[in-house]
């Protein structure tokens, strides 16, 4: 089984507007709702994709239920803290006009200690039950940002593969416990490691000196470019397929679970590359929060290409 941990799930809203008016009324022409949260979209996917997947949340009060309610309907198994304070909203704005979307976010919590130790040993359990755990996302108030290092002890413990999917501080901690498998984007990467990178050269130096960190698996997303990898100190580049990108809500999301879906199967990390970028790219190609559908990850896989490279030598 393939376990997600979601320590700050949300309602994703979408509105679609013409053109986003400050200091005015605005009309809304459409508006699409859906549960959201790192852990919560990857299950989605891993469970679309046909794999056996357990999302385990900290959820509360309505927007709780709506969460648990859209898991149930998809057949995801879930494995709740009830929380006192209600699950958070998170809106983006969507403009007709092409400009990047507006997003409001509230930061969730505060998660009370009792709500902690809970999930704390809620998570033991699962990680003697699970191949791989997924850890990622924002953290909520009232837990510290060294909880993914915890998490990630948890499931080293279990003999569960742990897989980090966070940015800054969280990131940073996280990495210390040395999980299996981390996926930043390259602005996540640039803020982890304090530098800026010009070209995928760059890019692949970084993950291989986040490779002698201990870190089995390194995957940076780059957006349309694809992705670069570092598998047992061999750097690959992924492509994207060309598709029609209408919101990049869950991509990266999406682009674990097709890769721990193949790797859980024991396909190698050509395959998994293959399948995580057609993953991300069918959910980039759905509106609002949906994720994508297998069907479109499977004919997307036939157009990513996956080659072996070598990082250019630094120059003086």
């Amino acid at each position: 089984m393939i376990s997600t941990i979601t320590l700050n799930p949300t309602i994703d809203k979408t509105v679609y507007i013409a053109k986003l008016s400050p200091n005015d009324t605005n009309r809304v022409t459409r508006v699409e709702i859906d549960a959201g949260g790192k852990g919560i979209n990857c299950s989605r996917m891993l469970k679309r994709l046909g794999a056996e997947t357990m999302v385990v949340a900290f959820l509360g009060g309505t927007t709780g239920d709506f969460v648990s309610m859209v898991l149930g309907k998809e057949g995801v198994a879930l494995e709740c803290v009830p929380t006192d304070k209600p699950t958070r909203t998170c809106v983006c704005v969507e403009e007709s006009t092409g400009v990047p979307p507006t997003t409001l976010n509230e930061r969730g919590g505060p998660v009370e200690h009792r709500e902690l130790v809970a999930l704390l040993e809620m998570a033991k359990d699962v990680a003697r039950k699970s191949s791989y755990m997924v850890f990622g996302g924002s953290v909520p108030t009232g837990v510290n940002q060294d909880i993914y290092r915890c998490l990630i002890d948890i499931a080293n413990a279990g003999g569960a593969k742990a897989v980090l999917d966070a940015d800054g501080e969280a990131l940073a901690e996280g990495l210390k416990a040395k999980p299996f498998m981390i996926k930043p984007n390259l602005e996540e990467l640039e803020r982890l490691l304090g530098v800026g990178f010009e070209s995928q050269s760059d890019v692949a130096r970084a993950a291989l000196t986040l490779a002698e960190r201990g870190i089995e698996l390194i995957v940076i997303s780059l957006g349309k470019q694809g992705a670069i990898a570092c598998y047992k100190e061999m750097i690959y580049h992924a492509t994207c397929p060309e598709v029609k990108c209408v919101s990049t809500i869950g991509s990266g999301d999406s682009m674990i679970a097709g890769m721990l879906y193949e790797l859980d199967r024991g396909a190698g990390i050509v395959d998994a590359l293959r399948t995580g970028c057609a993953a991300g790219a069918a959910t980039a190609m759905s509106s609002g929060a949906d994720i994508g559908s297998a069907e479109d990850a499977a004919t997307l896989k036939l157009q990513v290409k996956v080659a072996r490279i070598e990082p250019s030598p630094i120059s003086h």
